[in-house]
């Protein structure tokens, strides 16, 4: 979709990337949907807009509602009511004429100050699960960002290379992790034409996550973390692909999965120095290992979540990362997917299987179909249809 231009008078424009008529009536168990939604609602502003824009006021006390009843991880309840994106709420599009009016619908206390002449304009385009939201921002003016980071959420952040000059009085080298702490201070200066992406997580859930797997995560405060691994920066450059897909892909699945897989590519890089590395003896290795691949076996068609793989081998995920890479070359999340794939195109090619290919997936565990055919291809190199014709 692309944006078309218009003249917005409450200096708010919300573009969602699916009719808005999906959305009304939208309204999950769950209403937590992360730091940047607070004061947004569309159930009552949707019904008389254009297709695809709807201006929103700054200010939503009028709508007598304090934060937005759309998450993407619930299906739609509502009778009659479609669903969006088999439940998944896509991604929205805003645009500021000053960055200050984010505070203004959000619990972020923002001060950003323009520092060079010209016309400053900010769009974001924000989507958020139970416990994680995304966002990718982008302004065109060089600014002096200051504020407080919404309490209960630890945020962090992405940018471009050579979009922040500053963070925290500090000089930001290439390949920078910005964080903002939970409800902490921030001040940074950001470069003209600054674009970056920034991730927030529940503050409780983040760290019984790293609990679980083994990760010691100290009181983090913002500063600019200045990577030192390989494995450091792959995990930064797999947590940038991951924002960068959820927000820009039309159908890209949010899931507890999802959240967990973004999680732990965060909690790598918050811990990437020598002191959190792995230093477990190869007969611990090789034990949780025996471990982990006999739980993936017995969970195949009920798929185990990281956490859990964690608790039950007894193993910190680095301990379980560093054995799967030397005994298969691949993480442990890589080889049980593939396990999984493995079982479902036997199952394709079986004489005995007379089910379709939905009920295959879905068997092993995949719910969304266009995410398993992009995965089974990739691993296959043939879609699941031209298997089951080989088996015909």
């Amino acid at each position: 979709m692309t944006d078309a231009p218009a003249q917005i008078t409450a200096g708010v424009l919300v573009a969602l990337e699916t009719s808005p008529r999906a959305l009304i009536g939208h309204r999950p168990q769950e209403a937590v949907v992360g730091p940047w939604w607070r004061g947004l609602e569309f159930l009552l502003t949707l019904d008389s807009l254009p297709f695809e824009f709807a201006t929103l006021p700054v200010k939503c006390q009028a709508l007598g509602m304090d934060r937005i009843k759309n998450s993407p991880n619930s299906p739609n309840s509502q009778k009659g009511v479609p669903s969006v994106s088999g439940g998944v709420t896509p991604a929205a599009v805003l645009k500021f004429e000053h960055p200050n009016k984010i505070g203004e619908i959000t619990p972020w206390e923002i001060d950003f100050r323009q520092l060079d002449p010209g016309r400053l304009s900010t769009s974001i385009r924000v989507r958020s699960g139970r416990s994680v939201s995304a966002l990718s921002i982008a302004m065109n003016q060089r600014v002096h960002q200051r504020g407080v980071s919404p309490k209960g959420w630890m945020t962090f952040g992405i940018p471009s290379n050579g979009a922040v000059d500053k963070w925290q009085a500090k000089d930001v080298t290439d390949n920078a992790f910005l964080s903002f702490g939970d409800s902490d201070g921030f001040d940074g200066i950001s470069t003209a034409g600054f674009t970056g992406n920034v991730i927030s997580f529940q503050t409780q859930r983040l760290e019984n996550f790293a609990e679980s797997c083994g990760f010691h995560l100290a009181r983090d405060t913002p500063d600019a973390h200045r990577l030192r691994s390989k494995a450091g920066l792959a995990s930064m450059a797999n947590l940038e692909g991951r924002v960068a897909g959820l927000l820009n892909s039309g159908d890209a699945q949010w899931s507890e999965a999802a959240e967990q897989a973004l999680m732990l590519e965060a909690l790598v890089i918050l811990t990437d120095n020598e002191a959190h590395f792995d230093r477990s003896q190869a007969g611990t290795r090789r034990r949780a290992l025996e471990r982990a691949t006999d739980l993936m076996v017995a969970n195949l068609e009920d798929p185990i979540s990281i956490e859990e793989i964690c608790k039950e081998s007894g193993a910190s995920w680095r301990t379980l990362d560093r054995a799967f890479k030397e005994q298969f070359g691949q993480s442990p999340k890589s080889y049980y997917m593939r396990l999984r794939l493995n079982r479902v195109r036997e199952d394709l090619l079986s004489g005995s299987f007379s089910g379709r290919i939905t009920d295959a997936a879905n068997r092993l565990g995949f719910w969304h179909m266009g995410q398993f055919a992009r995965d089974y291809r990739l691993f296959f190199r043939e879609l699941p249809s031209e298997t089951r014709g080989v088996q015909k």
